[in-house]
């Protein structure tokens, strides 16, 4: 999982990778986790102390802008949930090159891209039967 997350948002080495799932989840620990670890790229995580699970959308959203900017994060692994409720008004304010956007179950990386804060996000969930 992690090696093809990687493949596919091109990671390199000087990438700081924002990590908006909980680790609990494969999304997180398996794609985002393994992928930074793989190419040795920087993992930044959203301080969730007060969130308990996957959390109410707007609070992990809070979080994660917080570290999207102050780290200047390059690529960011998120839920559909938590990227829906991130403000995208000021895409200047961001470092973003892409991402991966979890949009239902399943590990399959699927043809159709969502935007965000000026970059394109590759969506992964299951394949349309």
């Amino acid at each position: 999982m992690g090696t093809d997350a990687a493949w596919e948002v091109a990671m390199i080495e000087d990438d700081v990778v924002c990590v908006a799932i909980t680790l609990c989840h494969p999304f997180g620990i398996g794609s985002a986790v393994c992928s930074t670890l793989n190419t040795g790229a920087t993992l930044v995580l959203p301080s969730v102390g007060d969130i308990r699970g996957c959390g109410v959308p707007s609070e992990r959203a809070d979080a994660t802008l917080e570290v999207l900017e102050s780290e200047k994060c390059t690529l960011l692994f998120a839920d559909t949930h938590t990227l829906k409720a991130l403000p995208d008004d000021h895409p200047e304010r961001l470092s973003l090159k892409g991402g991966v956007c979890k949009v239902g179950s399943g590990s399959q990386f699927l043809e159709e891209t969502v935007k965000f804060g000026g970059a394109t996000f590759k969506t992964i969930g299951s394949l349309p039967k």
